[in-house]
């Protein structure tokens, strides 16, 4: 079944891009209009992130994330088969000299449309050792299939369960960059940290906030930005301290600042059919 399946997949992913959106138009039309695949959670997170808008305004970005999802989906399966030289027509990095570093590098980007597609361009970054880090998805199967795309070209996934032993053993000697999407929820019993996000007191994860200080690294978020259908470009802006070192948890509320104006900006690149609230402070959790 796993032969048949993965046979389906590598055959989907090398038709060409015209008619892979063409598939995504219909895609979305059945995911909106049909399904309306999580349009609860969409539309109430909007109303949380956005609740001085009209529901008229709302409305346009949730049709908007609908259709930028729906690319998503078919950039996904698309990746699979993509060459190095193929990344390089579809995202670019700016500012990319920000990343010559004599120290170590933390990039950071949340879930913004299509942060899968950096890893492909891991051969253009400086760093000779590049480390996806990566959470496992439900699926075994598609897991193993996303964690071969994600390697293909130079980036090493490695576990977030397994990434804190792995940065405290490596030297900071600038030849190591670390990417995180950093703006999962954490599990319940596992929250250990909370900040004001979008002014709703939101669970956040904190692990690379205490490594990055005790190491000393170079912080990097990423600003994603969609030019056009299929093309991307992802901004790096470095984050600093307010004083000579980060302060505890720094890093975690700086990423989030600058990733709440990245959704600010770019409204319908965000995945708001993420559960980032599914959580109360006081309720469901305890710190």
């Amino acid at each position: 079944m796993k032969v048949i399946s993965l046979f389906f997949i590598k055959l989907f992913s090398k038709l060409p891009f015209r008619v892979l959106y063409g598939i995504a138009d219909f895609l979305y039309f059945i995911l909106y209009y049909i399904i309306g695949y999580r349009k609860k959670i969409v539309r109430n997170n909007l109303l949380i992130v956005f609740p001085d808008k009209s529901k008229e305004e709302r409305k346009i970005i949730e049709k908007s994330f609908y259709k930028n999802f729906s690319d998503f989906m078919v950039e996904l399966l698309k990746a699979f088969t993509m060459t190095s030289e193929d990344y390089k027509g579809k995202i670019r990095f700016t500012n990319l000299e920000v990343l010559k570093q004599e120290k170590d590098v933390i990039l950071l980007t949340g879930h913004m449309f299509n942060w899968e597609w950096l890893t492909g361009i891991a051969p253009d970054l400086p760093q000779e050792n590049k480390f996806a880090i990566y959470k496992k998805v439900a699926n075994n199967f598609f897991d193993q299939e996303v964690h071969e795309s994600r390697s293909r070209f130079g980036a090493i996934p490695l576990s977030v369960k397994d990434v804190g032993r792995t940065m405290i053993k490596q030297p900071n000697d600038g030849s190591h960059i670390y990417f995180f999407v950093a703006d999962q929820s954490p599990f319940k019993n596992r929250i250990h940290y909370e900040l004001n996000f979008f002014n709703r007191m939101t669970p956040a994860f904190n692990g690379y906030d205490k490594i990055a200080r005790k190491k000393d690294y170079v912080i990097i978020y990423v600003d994603m930005v969609k030019l056009k259908r299929g093309s991307y470009e992802a901004r790096l802006k470095r984050i600093c301290p307010e004083g000579e070192k980060f302060y505890e948890n720094e890093i975690v509320e700086k990423f989030y600042q600058e990733l709440a104006q990245n959704i600010k900006t770019h409204p319908g690149l965000w995945l708001w059919s993420h559960k980032r609230w599914k959580y109360t402070s006081g309720i469901d959790y305890q710190l």
